[in-house]
């Protein structure tokens, strides 16, 4: 159905309806700025990511294969933007917390948690962390991470089972 929609929205765009592009802006940006910033933990850095992304997809949605999937090509953009950005800064990695069982837990508890967790991601490598956002947080199945981070299958299931292994070590307090 998406698929279908987006096709329609990439052939308009490239006749010079613009407005099709903005189209596809108002549906996909709430999507791609939660990767942004579960990568960065910094609403400016995703903010800043997401103008930076949407400006590389208008410069290239013209020479956009069709036959290719649009979100698919998309969210390629949106993990090598992050890692690029993270490269660029020289900065500490940080992401989001992975979802724990936290709703009979008291908020301190929750916090120290958090803390804890943000942490012990910091230390996963780039490629491991994207992998664990997104399967754990975007929902998508291994096949699809090694399509949009243009690896293996094999690959994104092996650098998630690194990252789960490091994050069982590096939380070991936690879990």
């Amino acid at each position: 159905m998406y698929g279908d929609e987006d096709a329609i929205l990439v052939k308009s765009f490239k006749l010079g309806d613009e407005k099709a592009f903005d189209h596809l802006f108002e549906k996909y940006q709430l999507a791609l700025y939660s990767i942004c910033y579960r990568y960065t933990r910094n609403s400016e850095d995703a903010r800043e990511l997401i103008h930076d992304i949407f400006i590389k997809v208008y410069n290239n949605l013209k020479k956009f294969n069709e036959k290719c999937r649009f979100f698919t090509w998309l969210y390629r953009i949106t993990v090598n933007t992050c890692i690029s950005f993270k490269r660029k800064e020289h900065r500490k990695e940080i992401t989001d917390i992975p979802e724990y069982k936290t709703d009979t837990m008291p908020m301190e508890e929750r916090i120290r948690m958090k803390k804890a967790i943000d942490d012990a991601l910091t230390k996963l490598p780039d490629r491991q962390r994207m992998v664990f956002i997104l399967r754990n947080y975007d929902g998508y199945k291994f096949d699809e991470i090694g399509e949009i981070m243009s690896i293996t299958t094999g690959t994104a299931k092996a650098n998630y089972h690194h990252a789960i292994k490091k994050l069982r070590i590096f939380l070991k307090d936690w879990v």
